[in-house]
């Protein structure tokens, strides 16, 4: 796969007073997405002091984190859960923090299906309650909300990208969890003048990144020789964007989006979830000198409702 360079769909012109990074809250940090911000973040800001809070919940581990950083007196960990105000609030006021990026969340739509009021909990009422302790402290320069291309829906009639301005259509919990937390972030900018950007990601992938998901899930059972539990037709499409360049995007909106905007954050590596099973197993019977042999496919349940394609 091609780590495609993001681009940004609007100007990230900086039309605020907001003067950079300097003390860095980071939620969800032991996460995927949030500990490979850290690890890419850390030398491209090299005077920020960084924050980060984590339930540990499974999939995350505090050893995601690289040494060097973990090492570091401009880096603290805080074992804890957005949804315990005072411990948030405490932390926003020891450290001083001016710039908030929530990762936080519950992200597998399975998982969503599986515990629908858990995902409500973890997501929006952890999110309202982050920034009710944000609105506590009055000193937050940036909010960097951290959402999804999902919140749009279903594209699958459709050949021209979603944009920013395209209304919300969420399809299952975990979309329509991550769109009541955008409609909320934005009533705090209305409501408390939240001075907050927003990024809305394709699909990411990487290292560190939890075996439930399909790209390590399927590169796994390659390596074992095991058969692919791929839902419906496997004719569902994605884009993929590599973890690295979703960083370097979010870094660019970070210090230069515009308040109270959104960021799409996209790529144009678009495959067949059955495509890229094809291309896991083949690339993975290759680096390991094995003859070719046929893929074999394992039965699976679907999900209620399946997203043919996202499209941003």
């Amino acid at each position: 796969m091609n780590n495609n360079c993001p681009e940004l769909s609007k100007t990230t012109k900086n039309k605020n007073n907001y003067n950079g990074p300097h003390n860095v809250l980071i939620t969800g940090g032991c996460g995927f997405i949030g500990s490979n911000f850290i690890n890419y973040i850390f030398d491209k800001w090299p005077s920020s002091k960084f924050i980060n809070i984590d339930k540990l919940a499974v999939g995350a581990s505090a050893d995601h984190v690289i040494p060097e950083v973990r090492k570091s007196g401009r880096y603290t960990f805080v074992h804890g859960t957005l949804l315990e105000q005072p411990l948030v609030e405490s932390l926003l006021k020891l450290y001083q923090i001016d710039t908030v990026i929530h990762f936080a969340a519950i992200t597998h739509v399975d998982e969503s299906y599986s515990d629908r009021v858990g995902t409500i909990q973890e997501n929006v009422i952890a999110t309202t309650t982050l920034l009710e302790a944000i609105n506590t402290h009055g000193q937050i320069k940036r909010f960097v909300h951290i959402s999804t291309d999902e919140v749009y829906g279903d594209s699958v009639n459709e050949n021209i990208p979603k944009d920013e301005e395209s209304p919300l259509n969420p399809t299952n919990p975990y979309a329509a969890s991550k769109a009541a937390c955008e409609v909320i972030v934005r009533s705090y900018y209305h409501s408390y003048r939240l001075p907050y950007v927003m990024v809305r990601m394709n699909n990411v992938y990487g290292p560190r990144q939890a075996y439930s998901k399909l790209i390590p899930k399927f590169t796994r059972l390659a390596l074992e020789g095991k058969p692919y539990p791929l839902m419906g037709d496997g004719r569902h499409k994605r884009s993929w964007i590599y973890v690295d360049d979703c960083a370097e995007a979010i870094r660019l909106v970070t210090e230069n989006g515009q308040n109270a905007q959104i960021y799409n954050i996209g790529t144009d590596f678009e495959k067949c979830n059955i495509n890229l099973t094809e291309m896991i197993h083949n690339k993975v019977q290759k680096l390991m000198n094995r003859e070719a042999t046929k893929i074999q496919f394992a039965p699976i349940a679907d999900r209620p409702y399946h997203d043919r394609r996202y499209l941003i």
